[in-house]
């Protein structure tokens, strides 16, 4: 964003005296207050650096993201190293406490759908 120096009596943060101001080209909203045209040229430069940094980190964001949605892989967990237990079958042939053999097949079932069993 293009900034511009003004010569305009103004008061900075805290509260002191100043000469110059920067401003946005095309506006006339102070954003900063300063004694000399020096300092004011200082502070001008530190704000292109800063949009320099932004627009670098910027691009290299979003380069990273396209990596890994383009190198992106499917994987049954939310770790690629992640993997399921097998289940035995036997254990769902025994007779359990609080479950029916009806449920106990469903269950199998469903296991086998998902290739856990």
């Amino acid at each position: 964003m293009p900034y511009q120096i003004k010569k305009r009596k103004c008061k900075d943060s805290k509260n002191k005296k100043g000469n110059y101001i920067i401003t946005k080209k095309n506006s006339n909203k102070k954003i900063s207050c300063h004694k000399n045209i020096n300092k004011a040229k200082q502070a001008m430069k530190a704000k292109y650096v800063h949009e320099d940094i932004d627009v670098t980190i910027r691009s290299v964001l979003i380069k990273l993201l396209y990596e890994s949605i383009k190198n992106k892989k499917s994987f049954k967990g939310s770790h690629p190293n992640e993997s399921y237990h097998k289940f035995d079958e036997f254990w769902f042939d025994l007779e359990g406490l609080t479950t029916s053999k009806e449920n106990r097949q469903t269950i199998k079932n469903y296991l086998k759908q998902m290739k856990l069993i």
